[in-house]
């Protein structure tokens, strides 16, 4: 059935797609080993905590440049550019041995990941027809998050399969499989070679400043608010302890990196399957009350991972908080992509994605301060509370933000006055 969907996009849809999957496969790689791997080098949790803090403050730095550079080239060139910085950010960062070199890297990463994932989107958008994209959104973090799965579980196991076979240390090992997701992203800009430009994209694309844009239509602005503060709240729900899992899997139930990658795994696929379940969920209940469901959902499953002592109760309660939190993300996108002017889409998409990486990187150095100083037990279990707060804020605030009539909103925007 998947397949089929696959099959019924048009060919710069399926390139696109293709990109995606490969892509989001190295990623998986990385993002379950990059945390331990910097473990390996710097043995300083509140160090890691600030490195992390600045790949994610380089996140938030660049993705309103990113955005406008999409919307000023298009999508398909911010992309590769994305791409290309983020491999040779990686590459740098394999080399690096000291605590003030990996922080430059990590910056440097940061940059990269952000440029090359804030226009896909809008890359989606600008070459999809109306009748794409009713299930478009869904079906590309859905198969992206299938292949990050995929790439999650094998990441660890590659890692403790190189230790073994050539007798090197663990953190070796890593720097290895580190090694071989780069060749992954340099394969994976093979496919948006072929995406070709088209009547549908070469029609609708104006090269009209961003600035005469909210000049002219100043109710541009609401929406796009509004979107980037339901990011801030969310951004302190994942941000406080989603960046550090593996870090808490490896210290509270001392699991190797294989057994850490089955549990993210796990996670990631239970994403998948959830999000199988979205459009059923947002025609029973609509699209704005499905994200504030998935938002309290995700509140007793963390406070439940904090709290136990069973590892296996840890995962279930992982598996849950994962998969409500990421989950809502198509939801979300589309509901983004639908409701702010076309000319501004590659900024909104910055804007909502640098306010929840502020808050990340923010955050980061204070999470590892508090393990640091409360000790793994109590430290964890405070980060689980305060990310708790953050989605009982952020679900309360998403329904009160956008629970009227999408259309009705929309009618506001365009007929506001100049």
């Amino acid at each position: 059935m998947q397949l089929e969907r696959f099959r019924s996009y048009s060919k710069n849809i399926q390139s696109i797609l293709v990109w995606n999957i490969l892509f989001c496969f190295g990623l998986g790689i990385h993002l379950v080993l990059y945390n331990l791997y910097l473990e390996g080098i710097v043995q300083d949790d509140a160090m890691i905590g600030k490195i992390i803090g600045l790949n994610f403050l380089a996140q938030a730095l660049i993705y309103i440049p990113a955005g406008l550079f999409s919307d000023r080239v298009g999508s398909k060139k911010g992309v590769i550019v994305g791409v290309i910085l983020f491999t040779i950010a990686l590459v740098g960062n394999l080399f690096a041995s000291t605590p003030d070199s990996l922080s430059f890297w990590g910056f440097m990463i940061g940059i990269g990941h952000a440029a090359s994932i804030v226009t896909f989107v809008p890359l989606l958008t600008e070459y999809s027809n109306s009748e794409e994209k009713k299930n478009l959104f869904t079906f590309a973090f859905s198969t992206g998050t299938l292949f990050t799965f995929l790439g999650t579980l094998l990441g660890g196991i590659f890692s403790d399969g190189f230790q073994t076979i050539f007798d090197i240390t663990q953190t070796e090992s890593m720097r290895l499989t580190l090694g071989f997701t780069i060749l992954i992203f340099v394969f994976c800009l093979i496919p948006l070679l072929f995406v070709k430009k088209n009547a549908l994209n070469v029609s609708s694309k104006k090269q009209t400043s961003i600035f005469s844009i909210i000049k002219n239509k100043p109710g541009v602005l609401l929406p796009l608010m509004k979107f980037s503060t339901s990011k801030v709240f969310a951004g302190v729900s994942l941000g406080i302890i989603s960046p550090f899992l593996n870090l808490f899997f490896m210290h509270k139930f001392s699991l190797t990196p294989s057994n850490i990658s089955f549990v993210l795994a796990a996670g990631t696929l239970a994403t998948v399957i959830f999000m199988s379940y979205n459009s059923k969920i947002t025609n029973r209940i609509s699209e704005v009350k499905t994200v504030s469901l998935y938002h309290l959902i995700s509140i007793p499953a963390i406070i439940l991972l904090g709290w136990t002592q069973s590892i296996w109760i840890a995962i279930v309660a992982f598996i849950i908080f994962r998969s409500a939190n990421f989950g809502l993300n198509p939801i979300v996108s589309k509901l983004m992509m639908d409701g702010v002017d076309q000319e501004i889409r590659g900024l909104t998409n910055s804007f909502g994605f640098m306010a929840q990486s502020i808050c990340i990187s923010l955050l980061g150095p204070i999470s590892m301060y508090i393990v640091q100083i409360a000790g793994t037990e109590k430290g964890y279990f405070l980060l689980c509370l305060i990310s708790a707060a953050g989605s009982l804020i952020a679900g309360v605030y998403f329904l009160y933000a956008f629970g009227q009539k999408k259309n009705q909103l929309v009618g506001k925007m365009e007929n506001q006055p100049v």
